[in-house]
């Protein structure tokens, strides 16, 4: 306390801020209160560099930076798939339909940034094998992967639409694929087993597959971290 100032002024130590804050009151004259509720009067003078000083107290020791966009690096980067695939399905045998390749593939790039490639899918083919005499139906994915320097943060998801010749929907398959740092034109075969009571008519009508990025409302876009 130092006794000849007017009001009087109490000299507080570093460590004791922590513990303050400061309320203002008539007449020119601010209380500073700590947690045990011992009131303090500080002259006006006074005021504003013990707030200053309380306010670098509180401060965080490391303050986290954002990437461009408002999205921590850790978060990601958004990408997405340039377009659909859109293949010819013709029949092999009469068990077995398959698509017709002609150069398709599927390509995610980054959103802020169209022109640069992040991950993608190449040498793609969808196939239709009828088994046995009860009309099991199998449908197969196959495709070969590669990481451009950049994997998903979870796996890419797709969906197959299975159209007949007019264009209409008559099944869809949704899967998962995964992306490793090393993938160079890793082969990615999947299987799906269509429900019995749609496998005839799926089998019999198909003109065409769309694989498409998967979408439903409130599902989040796909992103990528760049490989180590």
């Amino acid at each position: 306390m130092i006794a000849d100032y007017d009001p009087p002024v109490t000299i507080l130590r570093p460590r004791d801020l922590a513990h303050l804050f400061i309320v203002h009151a008539p007449g020119n004259m601010v209380f500073a209160v700590d947690i045990g509720f011992n009131l303090t009067m500080i002259g006006l003078a006074r005021w504003t560099a013990l707030i200053g000083l309380a306010t670098l107290l509180a401060l965080p020791a490391r303050a986290q930076t954002s990437a461009p966009g408002g999205e921590t690096p850790d978060a990601g980067e958004s990408v997405s798939l340039e377009q659909p695939a859109i293949f010819e399905i013709t029949p092999v045998s009469g068990t077995l339909k398959e698509t017709v390749q002609q150069g398709q593939e599927l390509v995610w790039r980054a959103r802020t940034s169209p022109n640069d490639r992040r991950f993608q899918v190449t040498n793609i083919s969808v196939a239709l094998l009828r088994e046995g005499t009860a009309g099991q139906v199998k449908m197969t994915f196959a495709g070969d992967i590669s990481s451009l320097g950049y994997r998903p943060v979870d796996e890419a998801k797709l969906n197959i639409i299975v159209r007949t010749k007019g264009g209409a929907s008559i099944y869809s398959w949704s899967f998962g694929i995964s992306v490793r740092c090393s993938d160079n034109n890793r082969p990615a075969p999947l299987t799906e087993q269509i429900p019995s009571d749609l496998s005839t008519n799926v089998f019999t009508n198909v003109g065409s597959v769309e694989i498409a990025e998967y979408r439903e409302p409130n599902y989040p876009s796909m992103k990528v971290r760049r490989c180590p």
